[in-house]
């Protein structure tokens, strides 16, 4: 029986070197989904991140501090994950590696990562549209607590802008943090083959990340049009000039440095 426990154990646990082949074999898959697919999965997979986020400002409205709040966000990164979406931030890391490994070529990342974002966007919109319409009953009520939290977010992430070129600099960097983070999402849920290990494994950086209130890009795809809707005080040109665009920069970085390249380039050089 102590035998058997004992290759349960070590079963359910991958090395780093075995997690970046499989991350490799991951970026295949990616790079033959049709554009309509990406498409989909990009679409259906925004408004999971946007639920996450919600229960999240929900909780900040009623007056809960958001680091303690944050920590509920990654449910919906793990809900869109195990449903096999497609989350452009993730991308960012397993397809380096799999053009590292060989099984995907240059052209196939750019591909992915485009109608990946494209779709993550189409998400975003529809998302935020339904949510407002829905809760100000298309406009005919004030926006509610939640709302109204939602929209001084995006005011505070447009406040790059005060700051100039080292603002949009800042921007670049918090999307850095937030993606050396949130990447990890889709590399430690290799590490195991346990399902309730990769919900645990997941669950440790999102929640990090949006605890410590770094910069997604796909998570400003739903934000910034809702608080427009809802009457902040930003403008598109704004959002995309000094948030969505050096956030975007950031987390590519975050991701295929840091852990498409860096981390999967010493863990392929191990020998045993």
């Amino acid at each position: 029986m102590a035998d058997y426990a004992n290759a349960s154990v070590v079963i359910e646990t991958v090395p780093p070197a075995e997690m970046g082949a499989a991350l490799a074999a991951d970026a295949a898959k990616k790079a033959k989904f049709g554009t309509i697919h990406l498409l989909i999965r990009g679409f259906l997979c925004t408004p999971f991140l946007a639920y996450g986020a919600c229960v999240t400002f929900a909780m900040v409205a009623a007056g809960i501090p958001l680091g303690v709040a944050g920590l509920v966000f990654p449910a919906g990164y793990v809900t869109l994950s195990f449903l096999g979406l497609e989350m452009a931030t993730g991308s960012f890391a397993t397809m380096p590696i799999g053009m590292y490994a060989g099984t995907v070529t240059p052209f196939q990342l750019v591909r992915n990562w485009t109608w990946t974002l494209a779709g993550n966007l189409l998400g975003g919109i529809f998302f935020a549209w339904l949510l407002w319409f829905s809760l100000t009953k298309g406009g005919s009520t004030p926006p509610d607590s939640m709302l109204k939290v939602i929209s001084k977010t995006a005011e505070a992430k447009v406040s790059y802008i005060h700051y100039g070129m080292l603002g949009w600099c800042a921007a670049i960097g918090k999307g850095v943090l937030c993606n050396w983070l949130v990447s990890l999402g889709s590399v430690m849920s290799k590490a195991t083959r346990s399902t309730v290990g990769r919900v645990v494994l997941m669950w440790i950086p999102i929640g990090m990340f949006f605890a410590l209130g770094f910069e997604h890009t796909v998570v400003n795809m739903w934000l910034f049009p809702t608080a427009i809707l809802s009457g902040a005080n930003v403008s598109i040109y704004e959002w995309w000039v000094w948030n969505q665009i050096p956030v975007t920069i950031g987390n590519i970085l975050g991701a295929m440095v840091l852990n498409g390249t860096l981390w999967y380039y010493t863990h392929t050089l191990q020998k045993e």
